[in-house]
């Protein structure tokens, strides 16, 4: 009979190997005996195993103590690793693929070496150990490093690339505690994305980067408050209104806010036109308009704000109270700023 563990992210995927009593084999049975667990050692030296996919390791797992035979492939979806997983001071000779592997206990790849494309998908390190640095002295020389959905994971300072190698960082999520960690490695990915010319995923990396620096800022780290405060104000402005100059369509939304928003103060305020006819919706009276005039004087009223947070300023309507000068003179500036702005993004993109 043969073991009936099946993929749960791959349908297709089954195992070949003979079941136990349990209807499971050796490798995919839980609870093993410390005499299982020695033999599912012994297998995988004889069988030369690679294909590790849903295997349950319930003692210290030492690669270098296991895999010291050829392969093109160490496949380890679905693993777990109960205790700790050692990939340290090894040299991975081929495509290694961790895929939804949960490491239950500590992991390392310290001083490991990584001679082909390595793949980390999905994969749970534990929570515990986010902050270790598991990558010290690793040297990756194959075409992509691919961490797509990883979570917990490690810092990966001290990692060193091949001036060819991509690193791909991908809906790697931190939390709080964590967003150093965060912002770490995605200064890493966008140092090497820069090195290599990957222009396609420098802007992203650059906006996790500043997203999880930005949840880093505290006010111990300013020497007053006031430094504290004006950092975090400049930081929230930069990542609303311009993305961290990396999503130009947050400004094209901020420009349509502003002028909506002044274009219905100017709307309760009231504007005069050429004729010296006053333009206005008076609150008190607001139930005496229909729901089109109403309509119908804000459209005038937003393609004054329109013309106003452009500069163009037609002429055809003008402000003349107080208030309503100062209104037109914190539209304009906001529309000069933003575009600075709106212009300074679209350079620098064009640029990269």
């Amino acid at each position: 009979m043969k073991c009936k563990w099946s993929s749960k992210v791959n349908n297709e995927l089954t195992c070949s190997y003979e079941a136990h009593e349990n209807g499971y084999c050796i490798f995919h049975k839980k609870n093993k005996t410390k005499k299982e667990n020695e033999e599912v050692i012994k297998l995988i030296k004889k069988k030369k195993i690679s294909d590790f996919s849903g295997f349950i390791f319930e003692e210290n797992f030492s690669i270098n103590d296991i895999v010291n035979y050829n392969y093109n492939e160490l496949n380890f979806t679905e693993t777990i690793f109960i205790k700790e997983a050692l990939f340290d001071n090894y040299t991975f000779k081929g495509k290694i693929i961790f895929n939804y592997t949960n490491f239950l206990e500590f992991t390392t790849f310290i001083n490991s070496k990584f001679l082909y494309s390595t793949v980390f998908n999905n994969v749970i390190f534990n929570k515990k150990y986010s902050k270790e640095k598991v990558f010290i002295g690793v040297v990756f020389k194959g075409q992509n490093l691919v961490m797509d959905s990883v979570h917990n994971l490690p810092r990966m300072d001290g990692i060193k690339f091949d001036e060819c190698s991509k690193f791909i960082l991908l809906d790697t999520k931190y939390e709080k505690e964590d967003y150093i960690s965060g912002k770490i490695n995605y200064r890493i990915a966008r140092n090497q994305a820069n090195k290599i010319g990957d222009l396609e995923r420098i802007g992203y990396y650059y906006y996790k980067e500043r997203y999880y620096g930005s949840k880093t800022i505290k006010a111990s780290d300013y020497p007053t408050y006031k430094d504290y405060l004006s950092s975090k104000f400049f930081d929230g402005l930069s990542k609303y209104t311009v993305g961290y100059g990396e999503r130009p369509w947050n400004i094209l939304i901020v420009s349509v806010l502003t002028i909506s928003i002044f274009a219905l103060l100017y709307m309760i305020i009231g504007v005069r036109t050429l004729d010296n006819e006053l333009i206005r919706i008076s609150i008190d009276e607001l139930k005496h308009y229909s729901l089109i005039e109403i309509l119908d004087t804000y459209i005038s009223f937003w393609y004054f704000s329109m013309v106003t947070f452009t500069t163009v300023g037609y002429g055809d309507m003008l402000v003349t109270s107080i208030i309503g000068k100062i209104l037109v003179s914190l539209e304009v500036f906001f529309g000069v700023t933003i575009g600075a702005a709106w212009a300074s993004v679209i350079i620098k993109r064009m640029i990269r």
